[in-house]
């Protein structure tokens, strides 16, 4: 059988369908906030609160009004975040899981699925992220629904395409995958290529070659198919994973957890043979498989779940995001801007107030007693910035000292007018 489209018209069994929202990152360039247990947007909901919602939130009509339930969603974070995601969730600590080491996506994901597949065996996992804004509920989940109906009809792995802008420029920083034949909306296609963050020129060919379409970062399986894949794809992992799983059973967590580490952070790039690349479920099992089909198995894409789609990884990308007031500033929380304040992007978390006057051109941001003023043509430079600051509560390189203020949950930056985009 040729492997284009596959119809599957059988019915979701949602009952053996579970949740993982991927919420582990450390939000670097969103400095200081964490962007997930943030509303950066003015929306009144979380970014994982959003993801959340688009699982398991009753919508008022539609074929998709009821999802999944709540008692089937888990989060797959770290030790610190998992109180505060607890409380804004409204879940017990039993849906958070951490995994022991650094290892990367994939080994992470292995530890969630290894603890889920005890409760079912022949679960199907629908492994979203945390960090992304999507309106559109209703388009994600048919997209997300007839992944599933895939996943669970036939041994394949599913991942959600995202529709590429047509600036070259914009396709540096995602990876893409290519999907045979025609495009139909929530329709699962087969994919026949991946590649990773191109160069200028290959980004400018794969506009022109069409098919091509930007990697949301969101798969669909059943465990059964992922045990599969990762046996005849990574033989070492799995033998990991298997024993892993086996002391998870017998109740050893401190076993389970030493074995855990013996997963490798790095692995043998499968487009890049000379190369290494992260342990993500894209290098280990998703690209090698398209290159090497086992038996029936194959990836697949489904287009059309994300009309819009924005990954937000930039201060600078609110100005697409939030309406601005007379001046071009972008305002979130409690801001008192002065007349003179221009083209800003001015971010207080909930609970902190911030008064600015003279900043121009500049991202002001204020969250758990900490702050960021910078340039927003600087903006590449946050982590190297932030690493240099250490443990420092103001980071704003180049203003003059006592320019800025912080008293509890207040911040006040107090320039000469336009003095700070002049002066650096």
């Amino acid at each position: 059988m040729k492997l284009s489209t596959y119809k599957v018209e059988a019915e979701i069994a949602w009952s053996r369908v579970y949740g993982l929202i991927l919420a582990g990152g450390q939000s670097s360039r969103l400095f200081p906030f964490n962007k997930v247990l943030s509303d950066l947007t003015g929306q009144g909901r979380t970014l994982l609160q959003q993801a959340a919602d688009r699982l398991t939130k009753i919508l008022r009509k539609g074929p998709h009004s009821g999802f999944l339930s709540p008692q089937k969603m888990f989060v797959l974070t770290t030790p610190s975040f998992v109180l505060p995601m607890s409380r804004q969730l409204r879940l017990p600590s039993s849906h958070f899981f951490v995994d022991p080491a650094r290892r990367g996506t994939w080994p992470a994901i292995l530890w969630a699925m290894a603890h889920i597949g005890l409760k079912d065996a022949e679960a199907t996992l629908a492994v979203t992220t945390s960090d992304h804004l999507i309106p559109q509920i209703e388009a994600f989940r048919k997209g997300v629904a007839e992944a599933i109906r895939l996943a669970q009809g036939k041994p394949a792995l599913v991942v959600l395409a995202v529709k590429p802008s047509s600036n070259p420029q914009d396709w540096l920083g995602f990876g893409s995958f290519k999907m045979e034949g025609r495009r139909t909306a929530g329709r699962p296609q087969v994919i026949s290529g991946f590649e990773e963050k191109p160069s200028m020129e290959r980004a400018r060919q794969m506009i022109h070659e069409g098919g091509w379409q930007w990697n949301a970062g969101m798969f669909f399986f059943s465990i059964s198919t992922a045990e599969r894949a990762l046996q005849r794809l990574q033989p070492m992992m799995y033998e990991v994973y298997a024993t892993m799983q086996m002391e998870l059973r017998k109740g050893n967590m401190a076993k389970a957890k030493k074995l855990f580490e013996r997963f490798p952070s790095k692995i043998p790039h499968p487009l890049k043979p000379e190369s290494e690349a992260d342990n993500t479920i894209d290098y280990a099992i998703a690209a090698p498989l398209v290159q090497n089909p086992i038996d029936s198995m194959a990836v697949y894409g489904v287009a059309g779940a994300l009309p819009e789609w924005t990954d937000l990884g930039r201060w600078d990308v609110l100005r697409a995001l939030v309406r601005r007031d007379s001046h071009g500033n972008v305002r979130v929380g409690h801001i008192k801007a002065g007349r003179s304040v221009r083209n800003c992007i001015l971010v207080a978390d909930q609970g902190c107030w911030m008064e600015v006057s003279g900043l121009q051109d500049s991202v002001a941001a204020f969250s758990n007693g900490r702050a960021l003023v910078l340039p927003i043509a600087e903006l590449g430079r946050v982590k190297e910035l932030v690493a240099e600051a250490d443990e420092s509560k103001i980071v704003a390189p180049g203003l003059p000292a006592g320019s800025v203020s912080l008293a509890r949950n207040r911040l006040r930056i107090v320039l000469p007018p336009f003095r700070h985009s002049r002066g650096l």
